[in-house]
């Protein structure tokens, strides 16, 4: 047995369906039902963002997965043989890694950080009694950024599933 190999899948896989699974909520139920139900949803928001800490624990889950995935990847393809690599699980694999670092990298660098300001934006608003219209369009322009990325980062993670799911059955 390599135990070495079976950490690592584990901790890939269940980070992996944490991350997923997080961002689809994220993306496809928590962000909707928040713009759907207006300022209200401000206190929930800013507590997921701020207090819970939900980008960063997601961004963390995100970042173990792609650590184990590369580990796993180096000892799989022997220290990147381009044999291995240009076989066709090597190719499902490698388009699964790179569409799920694509993913990583928009969620560290558009989605986590817009969540974290628009979560600061709103809990200095509701300190103050309420958001200004300039507060409020400043919310909404970094909400749509959110979901911009979301839309973009959710099918790249759907992808890096389906590839490293069916990588060794092609």
């Amino acid at each position: 047995m390599d135990v070495y190999m079976v950490v690592l899948r584990i901790v890939h896989i269940l980070a992996g369906v944490f991350w997923v699974g997080s961002a689809l909520l994220i993306f496809y139920f928590i962000q909707p039902a928040a713009r759907e139900v207006g300022p209200g949803a401000g206190p929930l928001m800013t507590h997921l963002v701020q207090n819970k800490r939900l980008p960063d624990v997601t961004l963390g889950a995100a970042g173990l997965t792609i650590l184990a995935g590369l580990l796993m990847y180096w000892r799989v393809s022997n220290g990147l043989d381009t044999d291995w690599i240009s076989s066709s699980y090597g190719i499902a694999i490698t388009v699964g890694a790179v569409s799920a670092i694509a993913a990583v990298a928009i969620g560290a660098s558009i989605v986590r950080p817009s969540m974290a300001k628009a979560g600061q934006i709103a809990q200095s608003a509701a300190a103050a009694g309420g958001p200004t219209p300039e507060q409020g369009a400043e919310i909404q322009a970094l909400q749509q950024r959110v979901r911009v990325a979301g839309n973009i980062v959710t099918p790249l993670l759907i992808l890096a599933v389906v590839a490293m799911a069916s990588a060794q059955y092609l």
